[in-house]
């Protein structure tokens, strides 16, 4: 009876296989991908450091923002930490293809696809991609890690005889548990699964319940503060929050009207017109002119001061700070001058 329990579950377990090796090639191409492929992302001094991809996540992460916000505040720690994020997924990759240590590797991909989803799991430009990525990982994190590695691993090679329970929970094999205990683990298991899947759904996307929304489709800068003086010049703390990762919002013109809703003044901010020493930014990823406009990437945010163009006098009262996108998007403040 006991050779024919163990008989099923290795053919359970060989039929996984294919999700095995699916999941770890997902993290195993990405350690290529940094060290091998494309190792310019392991580089601070590159603009393809995924530091700067690290960044995006800011916004709208869950529960985990003050450490990102802390590590890319520290760029030497932030660096120490995406090296070793990237050895991690390397081992765990390396542990699920091979099937080495298949249930600690398992868990492994469970645990740094949660990190992901928490991280990530709001961008996604065209679909909610990185949200699927993250709650596709956990959950097969978690059947691989319940049915180990099965005949086709390195685990039934070398540990299949061995009776040690610690190290049936670190590697393959059937476990030592009667139909109620599986049972109850699997419901266990399906509710965190699905409880993680809906609250992050909702909470990221608003999928549930209320008006589904992708907060990476349209830029959007926020104006923290604004400090308007009366002599023209105007200093604004901005923070990009919304919009693609993979380009920055292109704030063209700044327009300054008074309470009548007349022009006072006018920026074109550029390379020309705006001083990089009068920008501070706060983050890895940095506001920066260029030959055009005011580039604010993804998760930037900077203090910038702008100075008139000709002498002016503003009268003491309310004025509106306009920002224009390229692409006529626009976001505003208002902006006293006492």
């Amino acid at each position: 009876m006991q050779s024919e329990k163990r008989v099923s579950f290795d053919n359970i377990s060989n039929l996984l296989t294919p999700i095995r090796l699916i999941l770890g090639w997902q993290f195993f191409s990405a350690f290529l991908r940094r060290t091998l492929n494309d190792p310019e992302k392991l580089d601070p001094n590159s603009p393809a450091y995924i530091g700067h991809a690290f960044n995006h996540f800011l916004p709208h992460a869950l529960f985990i923002k003050p450490m990102i916000e802390f590590l890319i505040t520290h760029v030497h720690l932030l660096y120490i930490f995406l090296l070793t994020f990237t050895i991690i997924e390397g081992l765990v990759g390396i542990g699920l293809i091979l099937g080495l240590l298949t249930r600690l590797s398992a868990l492994g991909a469970a645990l740094l696809s949660f990190g992901i989803l928490l991280g990530s799991g709001w961008l996604g430009s065209t679909c909610v991609d990185e949200w699927q990525i993250g709650i596709a990982g956990i959950g097969s994190g978690i059947v691989v890690m319940c049915f180990g590695g099965g005949q086709f691993s390195i685990d039934y090679l070398l540990f299949r005889k061995r009776t040690s329970k610690i190290l049936k929970l670190l590697t393959s094999g059937p476990l030592d548990l009667n139909s109620a205990q599986i049972r109850n683990i699997a419901l266990i298991f399906s509710l965190v699964a699905v409880s993680i899947t809906l609250f992050t759904y909702q909470a990221l996307h608003n999928g549930l319940y209320g008006k589904l929304y992708n907060l990476s489709k349209v830029p959007k800068i926020e104006i923290l503060s604004a400090n308007l003086y009366n002599n023209g010049s105007l200093k604004l703390l901005i923070y990009r929050v919304d919009g693609p990762d993979t380009y920055g919002a292109f704030v063209r013109q700044i327009i300054v009207s008074d309470d009548s809703g007349n022009i006072v003044e006018t920026f074109d901010p550029n390379e020309t017109s705006v001083d990089s020493s009068k920008i501070k930014n706060f983050y890895l990823n940095k506001v920066e002119p260029n030959k055009y406009s005011l580039v604010v990437p993804l998760g930037a945010k900077a203090e910038v001061e702008f100075l008139p163009n000709h002498n002016i006098e503003l009268k003491k009262g309310k004025y509106k700070v306009e920002l224009i996108d390229i692409s006529g998007l626009k976001w505003t403040k208002d902006v006293n001058v006492n």
